[in-house]
Formats: structure tokens, sequence, C-alpha cells
């Protein structure tokens, strides 16, 4: 998408008020937005000062049910508390006439309008929070915000918020940028330059890069595939890592049988921070070292991407009435995080493995360094109170484990799967299977999944739960990986095939190996 530097004529019609000196310039609004029935919020990142840009959000019809306007205490697949509204600056609300209403601050996250039926536009200005110094709970840099002279990152519901009670409104967002930027966002566009969410999830849900961008665009099945690159060096490009996210995709689509979406968007920001990625259910974000796009570092997005990607299955399609009701304001934790995270990221190495993109050495090897790492974690922490607990200090020092001991322990579920239906279902037909069940429009009970999954399998199953998910129990991985003819050394956490089978162990491996 080409970038605009003015707003469009039909937006853009920018006045000075008389009724206060100290107003700045409004905007006049298109004639067909509501705002009875939506928010249309501007994002002004061409008048900024340092670190802090402008933000004037629109809105009409409020009552005193809903005269508080609430910023995010934590958002989607962080599991951290983000706390907004600390990076909030001369939060002021004024009427039409451009008359200022009083506003105060109650919390952090929250500030109070005294008359909301007179509100129609609330300012503030928001400081970015890749610069922006915290004395706690520091922001992770994939959910953040990066205001630069070449690019910005937003995260929007680090930008945005929403009047309690009202975040199933739909969202207008325009943004005014240089014109010789790029965008990337899996935002349905509305008119060039304005973006429509259906209400705040989805809002939250669709990050914004955008700046001296490369772009490229493919197609995968039936989803339309873009990539979208900020390398603060210039030597990382879209159509340079193309190929290692197709293939991704690829392997994804085998696995899956089909894409479960119909577009998806990549945006890599390489810069001088090596964070990681978030994911989101029709785009991830990646904050990278920048640096050269040698094979091995190819290896590393691959593997990155691999995982975001699968997020589309979970939690997108299978998720629990937590995720899909998030609760902005109070953090509220899910007790599967095995399945969100544990499971995403097994199947990124082996729907890589079973469709020839990652050798069995490989795969080998990515399994030895989960539980190397996992040893050097409180081995008391179940899965589940890894999950329970992501938001408390204890909680969130073990955290990071989850996507180690949660994805080996899916490995064995996988190979416990295989053995008890003679090779005939594994955890791969199981995700299927939710899938079909359930899908982005219906959550499962957080309280019951654990049964619904028993019921959908075998009652030994109940056991594997009791004693390695909701329990820390000692994993028996020597005794499950030899059943598909693999020894596993505890002393150097080395994976290695044996040299004989069973004719057992030979059927088994050859489930194992393959997408049934």
């Amino acid at each position: 998408m080409k970038a605009k530097l003015r707003l469009l004529a039909l937006l853009a019609i920018w006045f000075i008020s008389a009724c206060d000196d100290s107003v700045d310039p409004q905007i006049v609004l298109p004639d067909d937005i509501d705002l009875a029935e939506s928010f249309f919020v501007h994002v002004d990142l061409n008048n900024r000062s340092g670190d802090t840009f402008k933000v004037e959000m629109f809105l009409n019809g409020l009552s005193s049910d809903h005269d508080v306007i609430q910023f995010a205490a934590t958002v989607p697949g962080t599991y951290e508390i983000s706390d907004v509204g600390r990076f909030v600056k001369n939060f002021r609300v004024f009427d039409e006439a451009g008359n200022s209403l009083v506003s105060e601050p109650l919390t952090t996250n929250q500030w109070r309008i005294s008359d909301p039926g007179l509100a129609y536009r609330v300012t503030y200005e928001m400081q970015e929070t890749f610069d922006t110094s915290v004395s706690e709970h520091p922001i992770f840099a994939m959910a953040g915000t990066s205001i630069e002279d070449d690019h910005v990152l937003l995260n929007t519901p680090m930008v945005i918020g929403y009047p309690q009670g009202l975040k199933d409104r739909d969202y207008f967002v325009s943004l005014s940028y240089p014109e010789h930027w790029t965008l990337g966002t899996a935002l349905e566009p509305y008119s060039n330059n304005i973006y429509r969410a259906t209400d705040f999830d989805h809002l939250a849900d669709s990050p914004i890069l955008l700046g001296e961008l490369t772009s490229t665009s493919t197609q995968v099945g039936d989803a339309d595939i873009n990539i979208h690159v900020y390398s603060e060096a210039g030597g990382i490009t879209s159509s340079g890592i193309l190929n290692d996210v197709e293939q991704i995709l690829l392997d994804a689509q085998a696995f899956l049988k089909v894409l479960p979406t119909d577009q998806y968007d990549f945006l890599y920001h390489f810069g001088d921070v090596n964070a990681g990625a978030l994911e989101h259910s029709k785009s991830s974000v990646y904050v990278l070292r920048d640096g050269p796009y040698t094979a091995n570092y190819g290896a590393v997005i691959k593997s990155i991407s691999a995982h975001e990607f699968f997020h589309v299955v979970t939690p997108l399609n299978i998720h629990s009435e937590i995720i899909a009701d998030f609760n902005f304001a109070v953090p509220t934790p899910s007790q599967h995080l095995w399945l969100y995270e544990g499971v995403t990221e097994w199947a990124s190495d082996f729907m890589q493995f079973r469709n020839g993109s990652m050798s069995l050495d490989e795969l080998l090897s990515q399994m030895g360094r989960k539980v190397e790492v996992d040893s050097f974690f409180d081995p008391e922490f179940s899965l589940v109170e890894i999950s329970t607990e992501s938001y408390t200090t204890e909680g969130g020092e073990q955290f990071v484990n989850i996507y180690n001991r949660g994805a080996f322990i899916i490995s064995l579920l996988d190979i416990r799967l295989l053995e008890l239906s003679n090779g005939e279902k594994g955890m791969r037909e199981v995700v299927l299977e939710l899938v079909d069940t359930y899908g982005p429009d219906k959550a499962f009970s957080e309280v019951d999944f654990f049964s619904t999954v028993v019921s959908m399998t075998y009652p030994e199953i109940e056991d594997f739960i009791n004693l390695y998910i909701k329990d820390s129990q000692a994993l028996p991985i020597q005794s499950y990986y030899s059943k598909v003819g693999i020894d596993y050394d505890e002393e150097t956490f080395s994976f290695t095939p044996m040299s004989s089978l069973t004719e057992a162990q030979t059927q088994l491996f050859e489930a194992w190996s393959k997408n049934l």
C-alpha cells in the first residue's frame, strides 16, 4: 500500500477552533462513520516530539455507564503486565464545540470523563515503549512501539484504549505518516489510509509496521501472504526471506491439510534488539537483531516464523472462553498454555520434519536442546502451574520454559497417542479434530477441556495429563522415545536413532515420522 503524506480529502479538513485557543486543530470526520456505533482514531506520526506521538479518539453518545477510558493492563500473547496507561501523557477530553471537559485518572490505566454524554474528542500523547524506561514490568519489544525517523512499529493496544463496556464497537483508524513510507498490517483497508476493525479485540490483534520497508506478496494454497521487512542496515529484504517463509507455510499446509486463514502478514523488524516474536490471528510481529541473512540465520527465522504462524491454530481456532473474550483490564491467566504454546512449539518442529524440510538429526537436536534448557528451571513447576502463575513474579520466572517443557511433553503425548491407536492417531490428528469441533467462533470450556481431550482419545490419556501436565512427575523420556526406536542419553541430553529396530518400533517410527 502506498502511503499518503496528507490525510484524504474526505478526512483531512482541518480547522482551528475558536472556542479554546489551547485546543489543537480538529479533524472533520467522514459522514458515513457513525460515532454512535463506532470509534474513530487518528494517529499522527508526522507531528511528533522525540519519542512521543499524538493520538485523537472521536466518540459520541457515551452514558454514565461508559465514562471510563480503559487502556490495557495486559495484552494477548504476552502473559505479562503491560499497564499501557504508564505511557499516556496529557490526556484531555473535549465536547464537539471544542470546549474542554473535566477528566481525572482513576488508576494507572483508567481515566474518568466527568460529562460522558458531551464527550466528543479525546486527545493524548503516547510515549513509545522501545526508548521509554520503566521501573518494572518492561514491555516486550515485539508487543511494544518503536518510533524512529525511518520506521514505526505500532502494536495497537499499546496506542489505543476503549470506553469500558464498549469494546465491541467498530474502530476506524487513520494514520498520517511520510509520503514515501510503506505500510503493512492485516487490518482491513477502509479508505486508503483508513483501516477498520470490527471491535477492540480485532484492533488489538492487528499490529502495524510502516516506514522504509521492503514488501513482497505471494500465495500459498488459498491464502494471500504478505511479507514486510524493516532492516536497519538494509541488508535483509522481504524477497530475501521469501523462500524460507514460503517453505514453512508449505510445511504447515501439509500438516494441517489446508491453511486455516485466507490472509496472513509477516511483519519483521530487524534492528539492534533481539526480543523474539508475537503471534496474532492473521499476522505476527518479529523484533530481531539485524545482520547478514546467512543460512544459519535463515534457519532461525524459519523456526520462529513456523511457531508464530501455527498460532493460527492455537489459539485462533482452538481456545477457551478466556481467550475468546479477552480481559484487557484485569490479567486473567488460562491453564491451557500447554496447548497454546506447547502444542504450537511442538508442531512448528514436527510439521517441518514430516514435510522433509527438517532432517531427523535436526529434529532430535531441537528436542535435545529443549530438554537441556528445561533442566535449568524449577522441576516442581507443572505446565498448569506455569500457566496459572504466569502473571506472578515466581511464575513469570518459569514462563519461558513453556516453550521447552511444554513442547517436549507434547512430543511424549504424541508418542503415547500413536502407541494406543496402533499408529493411527497422534497429536496432529487430535489437533485437526479440535479445529473441526471448535474453530475461531466457538470456545471450549476452560474448566472442562482436559476431560474433552480424554473423551476424544483414550482413558489412559487422563493419567498422562494428571502426571505430566497437571503435575510435574519425572518424564518418561527414555521409555517413550525407545518406542519409536530412538535412544536418549540423560547425561548429554542427546537423542540417537537406534541401529536396529523391532517390527513394533519400525511401525511406530513410520507413523511418528509422517502426517497420517
